[in-house]
């Protein structure tokens, strides 16, 4: 099945180009060094192999979400935006 262009430019755009862009961020960076000093507090304890990959796995799918929410977030401002530029007249329905 063939991607649509939304996605396809969602997917180019929500990558390494976007991961430029947020990384000059003030307020992201800051959130990001958290998550890095609390993730290096956590692997501190003395879990065992299995639970470390049960927490691994657990973060893991938290940030699968989140990318996917982002995504999918991004496709619909992308979504709005048109509807806006059609209700103007700015663009026409194909």
């Amino acid at each position: 099945m063939e991607e649509s262009i939304m996605r396809v430019v969602s997917k180019l755009m929500t990558g390494e180009r976007f991961d430029r862009i947020v990384s000059g961020e003030r307020e992201y960076r800051k959130r990001d060094s958290e998550m890095e000093e609390l993730s290096n507090q956590l692997w501190g304890y003395n879990f065992t192999k299995e639970q470390h990959q049960a927490i691994d796995r657990l973060l893991s799918a938290g940030n699968a979400c989140c990318a996917k929410y982002g995504e999918l977030a991004y496709q619909q401002g992308a979504k709005d935006v048109v509807a806006i530029l059609r209700e103007l007249d700015l663009i026409k329905a194909v």
